[in-house]
C-alpha cells in the first residue's frame, strides 16, 4: 500500500513560512535575518515547544530539495570577475592569508574541543568553524551601501572563498569518515568532472540555440535548465557517496559562470522558487527538529553558549587584523564581529556532523542556537562600531545601473489601455511586445492586452516597482 500522504505538516509550514516575514518586519528595534527567523518559528512549532509538525515523506522531501536549492543559490553568489580584477589582486592575496590564518586557529581550538569529548573529529569541525556566511554579507552589505565599496568586495571574496574551499574539504573529510581513506574518499572528483561535462555541453547548447522569448515564451528555460542540472549533480553526488550539498553547489557555480552579464537576472528567476518556496521549508524544518530544551535542561550546555559564540568570534579575530594593512585598524576591527556571524553553511556541517554522529544530539541543537544568536549579535556589534568614513565607492558601469526584464501583463487595470495613459516610473520603458508569438514595437498609442508578455528596461533602482506595476498593480496607471 502507499503511503497516505498527510497535508497538515506542509500546510503549518507553508503558513509559517508566509507569515514569518511579516512579523519580522513590523519589529523596528533589530534587523533580524529572515532564516533567523524561519528557524525561530520552527522551535516554537517543533520538538522544543508546541510539537505540532511533524516529519512526513513530504516534508523531508521537500526539506532536502530545498537544502540542495539553497546551496545552488550559494553558488551562484560566486561573482568570478571580483577575482579576475587586476585591481583586486592584493586584495585576493590578503583574503588567501586570512583564510590560512582562520583555518589554523580554528584547528587549534577543534583539537581542544576534541580533547574535551565535545567533538570527535578534530580536522571536520577545522574548516567548519572557519567558514563564513555570505548568504549574510550579501544583503547586509546591500542594506548598508557597501556593495560597491573596496572593502565591502574584500569581505564578500573572503566569505566566498571560504565557503568554496569549506565545502569541498567538509565533503572530503564527511567521506573519509564514512568510509575511512579510501579511494571513496576521493570520488567526489567524479562530481567534479560531471560539472565539467555539463559545463562543457552548456556552453556548446547556448552557443547553438538561442532561448529567446517568442521562442520560448513564459517557459523560463534558466529555471528548468537549472533544476535539471542541480538533479544531475544531486544525483551523481549520491550515487558515488557523495554529500549532495557539494553537487548543488558546484551547479550554481556552473551558472555563475555560464550566465555571465546575466546573472543578476537569473538569480531573480531562481530566487522566487528558492527563497519564496523551497529554503523556508528548509530553515523551518531545522527548527522543528532542534530539542532546545534539551540545552536547558542542562547548566553546563548553557555555561557552553557564550563560548561557542566566543570561539565563533576568536577564529575571525586575528584573520580581520590583516584587512588593517588595505583599510586600517578602525575598519579591520568591527569586520571581526562581522566575518563571525554564522549560518548556512555551518547549519548545514552541523546537519552532517550530526548524521556522522561525530557530534552529539545536545550540542548540536546547542551549536545551532548559538549559530542563530551570532546572526543576531554580532551584525549589531559591527554597527555600533563600524564607520563607513573614508571609504571609496566604485562607480559602477552602465550595464549594472539598467536592467532588462521579461513580464507577462497580469494587472487587470493596465488591460486594454494605451500605452501613453500608464505612468511608468522614471527611467523606465516597455521596448517590446510580445503577442500571439509576433513581435510588436510599441508606440504611445498601442493598446495593452492581457496576457502580453512585455520586454522592458529601465533603471535598475526602479525594478520593483517597473515590475509591481506590471504584475501586481501596486502602482498606479495615470489618470
Amino acid at each position: 500500500m502507499p503511503e497516505t500522504i498527510s497535508y497538515q505538516s506542509i500546510l503549518i509550514i507553508s503558513l509559517l513560512a508566509f507569515v514569518t516575514p511579516v512579523i519580522i518586519n513590523s519589529i523596528k528595534k533589530i534587523k533580524i535575518p529572515y532564516v533567523v527567523g524561519e528557524i525561530i518559528v520552527g522551535l516554537i512549532v517543533g520538538k522544543s515547544f508546541l510539537n505540532v509538525v511533524h516529519e512526513d515523506s513530504w516534508v523531508i522531501f521537500l526539506s532536502n530539495l530545498g537544502l540542495a536549492y539553497l546551496m545552488y543559490l550559494s553558488g551562484l553568489e560566486i561573482d568570478f570577475s571580483q577575482f579576475q580584477s587586476k585591481d583586486n589582486k592584493k586584495n585576493l592575496l590578503i583574503c588567501v592569508f586570512m583564510f590560512l590564518s582562520s583555518l589554523v586557529i580554528s584547528y587549534g581550538i577543534s583539537l581542544i574541543l576534541f580533547h574535551f569529548g565535545l567533538i570527535q573529529n578534530v580536522l571536520f569541525f577545522a574548516f567548519l568553524l572557519s567558514a563564513t556566511a555570505p548568504g549574510l554579507l550579501v544583503p547586509f552589505f546591500k542594506e548598508r551601501n557597501l556593495s560597491d565599496t573596496s572593502f565591502g568586495q574584500t569581505l564578500l571574496i573572503f566569505s566566498l572563498m571560504g565557503e568554496f574551499s569549506c565545502l569541498i574539504a567538509i565533503t572530503f573529510v564527511s567521506s573519509s569518515i564514512s568510509d575511512g581513506i579510501s579511494y571513496k574518499s576521493f570520488l567526489f572528483m567524479i562530481v567534479i568532472a560531471a560539472a565539467v561535462l555539463l559545463y562543457s555541453m552548456a556552453r556548446r547548447i547556448t552557443k547553438k540555440y538561442q532561448f529567446s522569448a517568442e521562442s520560448f515564451s513564459g517557459l523560463h528555460m534558466e529555471v528548468r535548465a537549472s533544476f535539471a542540472v542541480i538533479l544531475i549533480l544531486v544525483a551523481v553526488s549520491q550515487a558515488v557517496g557523495t554529500e549532495i550539498v557539494f553537487g548543488s553547489f558546484i551547479a550554481g557555480v556552473i551558472f555563475s559562470v555560464i550566465s555571465g552579464m546575466g546573472r543578476e537576472d537569473l538569480k531573480n528567476k531562481v530566487d522566487i522558487i528558492g527563497y519564496g518556496f523551497l529554503v523556508p521549508i528548509f530553515f523551518i524544518e531545522i527548527g522543528v527538529n532542534i530539542n532546545i530544551k534539551e540545552v536547558f535542561q542542562s547548566p553546563v550546555a548553557l555555561l557552553m553558549l557564550p563560548m561557542i559564540l566566543l570561539i565563533f568570534f576568536l577564529v575571525k579575530l586575528v584573520p580581520s587584523l590583516l584587512l588593517s594593512y588595505l583599510f586600517g585598524i578602525k575598519k579591520a576591527l568591527p569586520s571581526s564581529f562581522l566575518l563571525s556571524a554564522q549560518l548556512s553553511l555551518m547549519i548545514v556541517g552541523l546537519q552532517i556532523a550530526r548524521a556522522l554522529n561525530i557530534i552529539s544530539e545536545v550540542n548540536y541543537s546547542l551549536a545551532v542556537f548559538a549559530t542563530i544568536i551570532s546572526c543576531l549579535l554580532f551584525p549589531v556589534l559591527f554597527d555600533k562600531t563600524f564607520s563607513d568614513e573614508g571609504l571609496v565607492r566604485k562607480r559602477q558601469p552602465a550595464v549594472d545601473k539598467i536592467c532588462i526584464r521579461e513580464t507577462v501583463l497580469t494587472n487587470a487595470a493596465l488591460f486594454d489601455k494605451p500605452l501613453k495613459k500608464v505612468k511608468f516610473p522614471s527611467g523606465c520603458r516597455i521596448f517590446m511586445i510580445v503577442r500571439d508569438g509576433n513581435e510588436l514595437l510599441p508606440t504611445g498609442a498601442t493598446v495593452l492586452k492581457q496576457g502580453d508578455i512585455l520586454l522592458m528596461a529601465g533603471m535598475k533602482t526602479n525594478e520593483e516597482k517597473m515590475i509591481g506595476l506590471i504584475s501586481t498593480g501596486e502602482a498606479e496607471p495615470a489618470e
